[in-house]
């Protein structure tokens, strides 16, 4: 069985890793691949890569090596979205702009987890790849709400990352800004994902269901930032949990709007995602002139 670990812990992992440590012979780094992530056995690995176009993986001895070097080397491939029309509430010209150059940020935003498969909600990450509480029938109605992350040569100095929500077409609140801050995908997410809550609670909503590609943010949510707290915000071999500032808003965010969180797909044809990654991408355009 596949682990996949959060890369914004670097090894504040499942308890499976900890147990399960002096067993593997390696951990198997996917940077570029079906998805990204940290694996146990080589077969698991070759299924993320196998087939891949460029693919890029290693194997290291630890699992900090192996989280090093996907944060290093992530990047996902560019996908054509010249036929789908920008969010008319967002600014045409940036929109000319980048419709009228080669695309340099990559797929899926720089956010792991995305794939080539069809437009359905991913359920497979958990049992349940929703965080939130009450029957399906008391989400029937709920407000629906897209966010992602862009970033650019994630990890280096000339990095740039934005973030985009998405409320729908000519909604007067979708949001595409860049990112303050050190430029990383993680953080981009993450602040989208703030951005969107804080926009639900002004706008008095009692439940949210924040639809996003990216595995590890609702994977931190859902099942780590429990123990990150009762731990003193320190991984398991000690160290402070990255980005504890944004994950410590997105927790108290939570406690004000009920939230429940829905992967979906990266450029699967998803209308939300697609124009989500959009306003994050033009956010990450801006990040030169505003946000360092």
């Amino acid at each position: 069985m596949s682990l996949f670990f959060s890369l914004i812990g670097r090894s504040s992992f499942s308890s499976f890793a900890v147990q399960n440590m002096g067993k593997a012979r390696g951990f198997y780094a996917v940077a570029r691949g079906f998805k990204v992530g940290v694996y146990t056995t080589w077969d698991e690995c070759k299924k993320q890569v196998s087939g891949f176009q460029n693919a890029r993986y290693k194997k290291f001895p630890s699992i900090e090596e192996a989280q090093g070097f996907i944060e290093e080397n992530t990047t996902l491939p560019s996908s054509s979205d010249s036929r789908l029309p920008p969010p008319p509430s967002a600014s045409s010209s940036l929109y000319a702009l980048r419709n009228n150059r080669k695309r340099t940020f990559p797929s899926a935003a720089c956010s792991y987890g995305g794939g080539p498969s069809g437009p359905k909600l991913s359920r497979s990450i958990s049992t349940s790849a929703a965080v939130g509480s009450g029957s399906s029938s008391t989400w029937k109605n709920a407000t629906v709400v897209y966010t992602d992350g862009a970033c650019s040569s994630n990890g280096k100095n000339n990095a740039r990352a934005g973030y985009g929500v998405y409320w729908g077409d000519d909604h007067p609140d979708n949001v595409s800004e860049p990112l303050v801050g050190p430029a990383t995908n993680n953080r981009a997410e993450l602040q989208a994902v703030v951005k969107a809550l804080e926009q639900g609670r002004d706008k008095g909503l009692d439940r949210l269901i924040v639809r996003t590609d990216s595995n590890l943010l609702i994977q931190s949510m859902e099942k780590w930032i429990k123990g990150w707290k009762k731990k003193g915000w320190v991984t398991a071999n000690g160290q402070p949990v990255k980005n504890r500032d944004l994950l410590e808003k997105v927790d108290n965010l939570m406690s004000e709007v009920d939230v429940k969180f829905e992967h979906v797909r990266g450029h699967a044809g998803i209308h939300g995602n697609e124009m989500a990654d959009r306003l994050a991408v033009a956010g990450a355009e801006k990040y030169d002139r505003f946000a360092r």
